[in-house]
């Protein structure tokens, strides 16, 4: 049996459990929200969160690798959130919980460690591209630099702790609840630092053009979310969706075609992504395929609702790996403890609400053919293109 469990969000912190007696280890997640950032916080932030895991003014690399079992702590940021994930065996919970409050709280952030860490950040491949076409500034952070900011984007208000395995329900919260109520920051500054904006790259990092037709943002708590979200499964999830039919089997244009929702700070962004060998033709490709998707979707009939609902069936209850909501970055999430163990975290810290997969998929079950067709239309007169050319 899996449960999952929610802490009050008015306690010290907020908190989401999930109770599964079958794993084997615990995850445990810190998810902080992040705040508006320029360009040059979020190039500084990628390199504080690949130091964030070196070194606490508690535990040095060797001991924290003691507390994980050798296995590395991994942080990143998304286009919403800074996460830190960390895997402990079910008897050392007590001590995880005290490596991340070190992690969140008293990372050291030295020269070396950013230096070194500087090195790390990843290279985007062309998907990731496609996603975030931004180019964020190549820049040094001190030390005194990285402790403000990381202090600034840090704070108890923007985190959730979630932790997944086997664990005794309730007693982590407990613990993280008692080490929260030690820490009181200093008050969050006012404005913002850095007003600085991102480049927006001209053309892809690999030799694969990308086409990709980015609709209008919608809201974290959109009333008609899952009709919105059924609409990018009917248009782009499988074989039978309708951009697979239109972009690879009419026209032979690609191998990799996805309609995916994109995290941002506000909400979600819908993206028709099509991937392809570099064409001269890539504009008016980019044309024809929203004028074949708009025309495609008015022939829209209840065998192509009940295909959309079968595939979010097997996205959300079978763990079939075609689902749109990218929140992890360039990937879905899939179904190890550790990725259900960050959705869980994600969705109540994005939307104040449980994640409820079969809530959701129930939901979806109650839109008609006309709603379906009339969102998916919205979606796709919204959309501008975004085209990378393949170098």
């Amino acid at each position: 049996m899996i449960a999952i469990l929610m802490g009050a969000l008015l306690s010290t912190s907020a908190f989401v459990e999930v109770v599964d007696p079958s794993a084997r280890e615990v995850s445990i997640q810190a998810l902080i929200r992040l705040p508006k950032l320029g360009a040059k916080d979020l190039a500084k932030l990628e390199i504080i969160a690949r130091a964030i895991p070196k070194q606490t003014e508690a535990y040095s690399r060797r001991e924290v690798l003691t507390i994980t079992g050798g296995q590395p702590v991994h942080c990143e940021i998304t286009p919403d959130i800074l996460y830190i994930s960390e895997y402990v065996q079910p008897d050392n919970v007590k001590a995880g919980l005290s490596l991340m409050e070190s992690l969140v709280h008293k990372a050291t952030l030295t020269q070396d460690n950013l230096d070194a860490a500087a090195l790390e950040v990843a290279r985007p491949d062309y998907w990731s591209d496609a996603l975030n076409p931004s180019i964020l500034p190549l820049v040094k952070v001190s030390q005194d630099e990285a402790l403000i900011l990381y202090h600034r984007v840090i704070r108890p208000e923007r985190l959730m702790l979630a932790v997944g395995g086997k664990v005794v329900p309730g007693e982590a919260q407990d613990l993280w609840e008692k080490r929260m109520d030690r820490w009181t920051p200093d008050p969050a500054p006012k404005g913002y630092f850095d007003d600085s904006l991102p480049v927006v790259r001209d053309r892809s990092t690999a030799a694969v053009t990308t086409i990709d037709l980015v609709g209008a943002p919608v809201s974290a708590n959109d009333a008609a979310f899952s009709v919105q979200v059924l609409a990018m499964f009917a248009l782009g999830s499988g074989k039978g969706a309708s951009l697979f039919r239109i972009v690879r089997e009419k026209h032979a244009w690609s191998y990799r075609q996805e309609a995916v929702l994109s995290p941002m700070l506000e909400g979600w962004r819908p993206q028709i992504i099509v991937a392809m060998i570099p064409s001269e033709e890539a504009g008016l490709r980019a044309e024809t395929i929203k004028t074949d998707l708009l025309a495609d979707v008015k022939l829209w009939t209840d065998s192509d609702l009940a295909r959309a609902l079968g595939m979010a069936d097997a996205v959300l209850t079978r763990n079939v790996p075609f689902s749109p909501l990218y929140v992890l970055g360039s990937n879905p999430v899939g179904n190890s403890i550790a990725d259900r163990t960050f959705m869980a975290g994600y969705w109540m810290l994005k939307t104040g609400k449980p994640w409820d997969p079969a809530a959701l998929l129930e939901s979806m079950k109650h839109v008609t053919l006309d709603d379906l067709k009339d969102h998916a239309t919205s979606i796709l007169q919204s959309t501008k293109a975004q085209i990378l050319p393949g170098g």
